[in-house]
């Protein structure tokens, strides 16, 4: 700890990396969630210690969602060795000789024997490092440090919410679905979804051709059918009427229509679909080009209003879905459904549109089995994060 001004909820600290597993992630972290847990770290016996447990301190979803109750912002100010050539890395992972830190058992740092703070300034000059300064919301979350304050702990990869003033009802808890559906057999594997245009139902089908519709309001099936030898790629609803439509993408074979409602097969005319885009639709300029570094997208679908992007895909180990914001590109919220050598895989998406509700299919894969699809799940987020704090605060 480098500094610690309690009126202006502000510290500064200094993190040095000694051990370097850089093949699952980056040394350094810029992310909130990380200077959450390190400010847990020592607060047993204050304010922070008596909102937030231990168990919950090492629970990685409940830290990424509450994170923004207790850090403001975190800028990176001071940046030493890094980054690093993968020469440089070899020789930090193999050389025994590198000077290390040393242990807890120390005293402070203002009251290290000269030669061991010595030994700790060279590690920090000789190490990848950086300093950071860290505004809390709150003074309390930070009245047990003090300058001079030094411990070894852990950094992985978390990733805290970020949210603008105001933003969080626009944003779907993709923590905490309020349905799973499981509409087919594990013999079938779901494929494609669509919300009715005035967010009253939602249809998903299958590779084999089975088509179910739900009631949004209570995530009951309506309405079963099955279009035998006929599996479609073109899922869509007939705007201002309770009818879905089926259509292969071959042009030739026939559409396929039923009210939902009656439950009947209808005639409807054939429908051409509408999807919002990220290019401009009347002559093809590409509007923005947002990157996406550690994340193998399986599916993207823009927000009703075009204010978010919602993605699913594979990082490292997980299976995730990321909301991320147009205009700055940031990424808002993302939570891992599927986790180990993807369990679950996702191939498509749906924003309902009012906005209330996203929905996304999920194929459950059985790796031991050759990857063989078992079946699957629609996971339905409603849009809306908290906007006060599910801790309490001190006394």
């Amino acid at each position: 700890m480098l500094a610690v001004d309690l009126p202006s909820r502000r510290i500064r600290l200094r993190s040095t990396v000694v051990y370097y597993d850089t093949g699952s992630h980056a040394p350094l972290t810029d992310d909130a969630s990380f200077f959450l847990r390190v400010f847990g770290d020592s607060a047993d016996d204050a304010p922070l210690g008596d909102v937030m447990t231990r168990d919950q301190r090492l629970d990685e979803a409940w830290v990424d969602a509450n994170t923004r109750w207790f850090i403001e912002s975190v800028e990176r100010i001071a940046t030493r060795n890094y980054p690093l050539t993968d020469e440089e890395v070899d020789e930090l992972l193999d050389d025994e000789d590198r000077v290390s830190f040393p242990w807890e058992e120390e005293p402070r740092f203002d009251e290290l024997p000269p030669e061991v703070a010595a030994e700790l300034v060279l590690s920090e000059e000789t190490n990848v490092g950086a300093d950071y300064d860290v505004v809390v919301t709150d003074p309390r979350w930070i009245e047990h440090l003090t300058v001079g304050d030094w411990w070894r702990t852990t950094a992985y990869p978390t990733h805290a919410d970020r949210l603008l003033p105001g933003e969080a009802t626009a944003i779907p808890d993709l923590r905490h679905p309020v349905a799973v559906l499981k509409p087919f057999s594990r013999e079938d594997e779901p494929r494609h979804l669509a919300f009715s245009d005035d967010g009253r139902f939602l249809a998903v089908n299958s590779e084999g051709g089975e088509l179910v519709v739900y009631d949004a309001t209570s995530w009951r099936e309506c309405f079963r059918a099955r279009a035998d030898n006929s599996f479609s790629s073109w899922l869509m609803w007939v705007p201002g009427e309770p009818v879905i439509t089926l259509r292969h993408h071959e042009e030739p074979r026939p559409q396929l229509a039923y009210d939902v409602v009656r439950g009947t097969p209808v005639e409807a005319p054939p429908q051409s679909g509408r999807s919002r885009s990220v290019i401009d639709p009347a002559d093809g300029r590409t509007l923005e080009v947002i990157e996406n570094d550690d994340i193998k997208i399986r599916s993207l679908k823009v927000s009703p209003g075009g204010d978010y992007l919602a993605i699913s895909g594979e990082s490292p180990g997980k299976l995730e879905v990321i909301i991320q914001r147009v205009s700055d590109h940031q990424v808002v919220t993302r939570h891992a459904i599927g986790r180990g050598w993807y369990p679950l895989q996702t191939y498509e998406m749906a924003w309902s549109p009012d906005g209330q509700w996203l929905a996304a299919h999920l194929t459950v894969v059985e790796v031991n089995s050759g990857w063989e699809p078992m079946g699957g799940e629609t996971h339905i987020f409603r849009v809306g994060l908290p906007t006060e704090p599910a801790v309490p605060g001190p006394e």
